[in-house]
């Protein structure tokens, strides 16, 4: 039984108890004034706690609505720890993450797992002659176009650290690789940032390593990090601004 209904019994029963007393009062039953009295004290009581129980109502109501804001702030600080502060794409922690799974579904699968790694041009150039906060905004900008290049789902863009960043393509062929950093290379080269201190263009420029694995139990998921940032040395080293590529594994074909 509810607390209203045991509430509505209650004063169903004081309020027979109240008509019985008057009736007796009225044949003159000396009893009647002295459980008058209990009476009235009862219904004190009685009020006293439906005010209490009403009260711990409102407290449970708020305590709920706490615990439930409460939730609600622990989801987004834990969806704010795998977001770059500066930027707003995937950190890198969200990106170690992720490399993880995605690595172990490629096991299991034998489908190749992509990666782009990519570095801006000559930023530390950029950063002294504009400033760091022209150094932040262009980085904001160059996430924004990374963001706008990954189109699937399951494909991530993150922050690596500093002016480098990294796409993560499950499922992908060295053809889709190529595609998607050739995209990403046009799009950063669309933004049109001035960089008068580059040694190459008169706007940011970025360079790209690309690697390609069809992961084996004797490989491991750091391979395939270690494999793009060979190839983005490699970029650098011819010039910079290109893109250079390696595909790894036994079926290492599109």
């Amino acid at each position: 039984m509810d607390e209203e209904s045991i509430f509505l019994r209650e004063t169903k029963v004081i309020d027979e108890a109240e008509h019985l007393l008057v009736t007796e009062n009225s044949a003159g039953n000396p009893l009647a004034r002295p459980y008058s009295d209990l009476l009235t004290e009862y219904k004190k009581l009685f009020r006293q706690t439906q005010r209490l129980v009403k009260m711990s109502d409102r407290m449970q109501k708020n305590l709920n609505e706490l615990n439930a804001e409460l939730q609600s702030h622990k989801e987004i600080l834990s969806k704010m720890s795998y977001i770059d502060g500066l930027t707003s794409i995937a950190n890198r922690r969200c990106f170690n993450e992720r490399l993880e799974t995605e690595w172990n579904r490629a096991l299991r699968t034998g489908r190749p797992l992509a990666l782009i790694l990519l570095d801006l041009d000559y930023f530390k150039q950029f950063n002294d002659h504009y400033g760091h906060a022209e150094g932040d905004a262009c980085l904001i900008q160059v996430a924004g176009a990374l963001g706008r290049a990954v189109k699937r789902p399951g494909d991530l863009a993150a922050r690596y650290g500093g002016e480098e960043f990294v796409i993560l393509l499950p499922e992908t062929t060295s053809t889709g690789a190529i595609t998607v950093a050739s995209d990403v290379q046009s799009r950063i080269g669309e933004l049109a940032i001035a960089h008068q201190c580059s040694d190459i263009a008169p706007v940011v420029t970025v360079s790209i390593g690309v690697a390609v694995m069809f992961p084996e139990k004797i490989d491991r998921h750091q391979d395939l990090i270690e494999a793009a940032d060979r190839q983005l040395y490699a970029a650098k080293k011819a010039g910079r601004n290109q893109i250079k590529e390696k595909v790894m594994g036994n079926d290492a074909s599109d």
